[in-house]
């Protein structure tokens, strides 16, 4: 009975080694139904128009340049159906005062393992219809380039691979995007910029905005010949560094710079992209960074225990087990052709 029961407790311990390498492991390696993770981010607003002052004519308020900002991001799982998974983008930037001055919120149907967007979700998921990578990095983040998609501008851009580096006392992959100024489509950045503005007012502005003379010259001369509100289009473009922590494709810290510019329509000429409205640089506080750092590896460590020690430890006891349940058997076997040997001698 010993070599029985041996034999069955070493064939348990394989096949709960397979179970955790092959079944527990791959259903952890996904986006969670739970998942709600929040950053802090501070950094500095070049210029920044002001919507809400520039609205009610306080033109004092309205451009604010070189302004300590804070922004906060929320990635939170609406819903999950199989492997498919509604998240949540929430993004605000406000003032130091704690004025709100810019919140957006998107959605997305994702993979929940490779995190790509996907058109394979319920028709009711009132979701964005993206491409790429939207809200963070797959689970095991390879080196090599991604698709991501830019919000703002409903387009894609190129995340590059660029190193491995250590940061926060993890191993991360560093990867970069430039996402190149095209149309702002996003209508909830659209519906909080206004789409024209008096003489008046883009006189006062061009007098204080960061503009090149030859510039100034220009819409000096052109801009008095003006009644009319002059109607405003606008251009996003980015450039941001991720560090990423490969095993949990979790990222660990940010570093973003963005700029939305306004184009002009003067007397039937479209001067593009010359109002910078909009030029901020964020990146993690350093508590935020650090809880980054801290989900990652306490993330890294349940998955290398279930993908790794606990099937190494397990395989190692069962084929122990195991052969330790032959030897018992071989030498039973000896012990009783002894045992005959000696009967019949």
């Amino acid at each position: 009975m010993l070599v029985v029961g041996l034999a069955v407790l070493g064939v348990l311990c394989l096949a709960a080694a397979a179970i955790l390498k092959w079944v527990v492991v791959p259903n952890q390696a996904r986006v969670p139904s739970d998942e709600s993770t929040t950053r802090q981010f501070d950094g500095t607003a070049k210029v920044l128009l002001n919507p809400q002052a520039l609205n009610t004519g306080d033109l004092q308020s309205a451009l604010l340049v070189n302004t300590p900002v804070a922004a906060t991001r929320t990635v939170k799982t609406l819903a999950t159906s199989g492997d498919t998974a509604q998240m949540q983008d929430s993004r605000t930037l406000t003032t130091t005062s704690g004025q709100t001055v810019g919140q957006t919120q998107a959605s997305y149907a994702v993979d929940r393992k490779t995190l790509e967007a996907t058109s394979d979700h319920p028709s009711d998921w009132q979701v964005t219809a993206a491409q790429g990578l939207t809200v963070s990095w797959p689970i095991g983040a390879d080196k090599k380039d991604y698709t991501g998609w830019v919000q703002e501008t409903q387009t894609t851009t190129p995340l590059k691979y660029l190193r491995e580096e250590t940061k926060n006392g993890l191993t991360t992959y560093v990867y970069e995007a430039n996402a190149e100024a095209a149309p702002v489509k996003d209508p909830q950045v659209l519906q909080a910029l206004p789409t024209a503005l008096p003489v008046s007012t883009l006189e006062a502005l061009s007098a204080v905005l960061p503009l090149t003379p030859e510039l100034k010259s220009q819409l000096a001369a052109l801009l008095p010949q003006v009644t009319q509100p002059v109607p405003l289009s606008y251009t996003y473009e980015a450039q941001t560094t991720y560090w990423v922590e490969p095993r949990t494709g979790l990222v660990v810290d940010v570093q973003r710079a963005e700029t939305r510019k306004a184009g002009l329509s003067v007397q039937g000429r479209t001067i593009a992209a010359v109002l910078p409205v909009f030029d901020v640089a964020v990146a993690y506080t350093s508590a935020s960074a650090g809880e980054a750092a801290s989900d990652a590896k306490d993330k890294k460590d349940t998955l290398d225990l279930a993908d790794t020690t606990l099937p190494l430890i397990l395989l190692i006891v069962g084929i122990l087990l195991i052969l330790a349940a032959v030897v018992l058997f071989l030498l039973t076997r000896t012990a009783r052709k002894g045992t005959l040997l000696t009967l019949f001698a």
